[in-house]
């Protein structure tokens, strides 16, 4: 038990003087701020993703409710009903539903850094929206 207090006391004082030898904190944060400043990838591709899962999403949730709903045992219900669904076809098309449901998420965070950001205050509203080129 001492051991273990010793070993925490001596990683929290290691991670406290850890700031020491961080460097200067000015040049640190001109770097991160000139890297937020210029835009890593391009947001053209954002409908093309968006667009893209839609199709995906639809195509596949068709498909899986398809094969889960429609039975090869006639108009009623009867005993093994259960195993006359396609069951590994279904489980496809809702995997493929899934990626398309992700890729739709992709495009609107990707679309979502050039929309103009809307601010609602009591008495007031502020639009802005930051352009470059």
């Amino acid at each position: 038990m001492k051991a273990l207090r010793t070993v925490i006391a001596s990683l929290l004082i290691l991670g406290l003087s850890s700031s020491a030898f961080a460097g200067d904190l000015a040049k640190s944060i001109a770097k991160a701020a000139e890297q937020e400043q210029t835009p890593s990838r391009k947001s053209g591709s954002s409908k093309a993703l968006i667009y893209t899962g839609a199709g995906m999403f639809i195509g596949g949730m068709a498909v899986g409710l398809y094969a889960f709903i429609n039975n090869q045992n006639g108009e009623f219900a009867e005993f093994g009903e259960a195993n006359a669904v396609n069951k590994e076809l279904g489980a496809a098309g809702l995997c493929v539903a899934f990626a398309g449901g992700a890729l739709v998420y992709l495009g609107h965070s990707r679309a979502a850094k050039s929309i103009p950001a809307v601010t609602v205050a009591p008495g007031r509203m502020k639009v802005s929206k930051k352009i470059s080129w």
